[in-house]
């Protein structure tokens, strides 16, 4: 089988603040090294002032490295390079005197993608805002739009241009439900147009539903990637969960200590239910089948992969302080 490429690739990248006479230096990305393979949707994740937002300023120029490289495509990033990579910031800062339709005329002159002629960016500009629902507000000015019709403009200006590679800092940031269903919609679409993302999140529960890859960064570095078996895990990870009613954390734990059953993982009250986090399938199945011998219901038996909430919260560490 041949080895996904990958598309943008960072290399040793180093960022170090000294803005302050009488305080000590603060290393914000230490080191970094992780790559983005092509076709893929990978989130980098972390606890706020892990370095993501530096990470990505880097990136696109915004702010020189101390140390290391980032290369697309196997060379060093250029600005003719940019042009092919879209980026959908979590705030809105689009000019609020010009139109919905302005927006995104301006940025197609700026861009001047290879696929569209002049005359094309008519056609273009329509198609995009009717795929996000505002083709009936084109000529309403940004600082009129609502925060979710603000949200979807960024993301029709990041992406109208048809980046090769896109880089979405919290899509779903202030988006309703209604909201957050297309914009799902709208990044599983690049996925099958083999677009290569990268997201940006805190929301660990929708790793699953839109992510191939994860990076979680920690302190400035990767401290877990699912690209790279090297790195040291920080504590031993479950391999299936069990949920049962009808019994407390003390129960199970009565039962484990009068039986031959394996020793678990972890174990979690929550609301009414107990959950039960074994190290492998058999030691699951031992737990199955005793809990149902002593009566107790089986309310879920999940398996665990690589992107699950439960093996993905273990990396966070602690937010910086000052």
């Amino acid at each position: 089988m041949v080895a996904t490429p990958a598309i943008l690739e960072i290399k040793n990248l180093k960022k170090v603040y000294d803005r302050d006479l009488f305080k000590k230096k603060q290393v914000v990305v230490n080191d970094l090294s992780c790559s983005f393979l092509e076709g893929q949707c990978t989130a980098l994740m972390g606890h706020n002032g892990a370095g993501k937002t530096t990470t990505i300023r880097m990136i696109f120029g915004l702010i020189t490295p101390d140390a290391g490289e980032i290369h697309f495509r196997g060379r060093p990033l250029t600005l003719e390079d940019k042009r092919s990579i879209g980026y959908m910031p979590e705030t809105n800062k689009l000019p609020t005197n010009l139109t919905c339709e302005e927006i995104l005329r301006h940025h197609l002159r700026v861009f001047r993608p290879k696929h569209l002629k002049p005359n094309e960016y008519a056609a273009a500009i329509e198609e995009k805002l009717k795929e996000i629902q505002l083709w009936e507000h084109r000529h309403k000015r940004v600082g009129k739009l609502s925060k979710g019709m603000g949200r979807r403009l960024s993301w029709a200006q990041a992406t109208i241009h048809k980046p090769e590679l896109i880089v979405l800092d919290e899509p779903m940031s202030g988006l309703d439900p209604m909201g957050y269903r297309l914009m799902v919609e709208l990044i599983n679409k690049l996925r099958r147009e083999k677009v290569t993302i990268i997201l940006c999140t805190h929301e660990l529960w929708s790793i699953e539903q839109l992510c191939d890859q994860v990076h979680i960064m920690n302190h400035g570095k990767v401290v877990y990637s699912t690209l790279d078996t090297k790195i040291e895990k920080v504590k031993e990870e479950a391999s299936h969960i069990l949920t049962v009613s009808g019994a407390n954390i003390d129960d199970i734990k009565k039962l484990q200590s009068g039986t031959n059953l394996p020793m678990w993982l972890n174990l979690e009250a929550k609301s009414h239910l107990t959950q039960i986090s074994c190290r492998s399938y058999a030691d699951s199945l031992n737990w199955m089948e005793a809990c149902m011998q002593h009566g107790l219901l089986i309310v879920e038996f999940q398996k665990l992969s690589n992107l699950s909430e439960e093996r993905l919260i273990q990396f966070f560490g602690e937010e910086k302080t000052a």
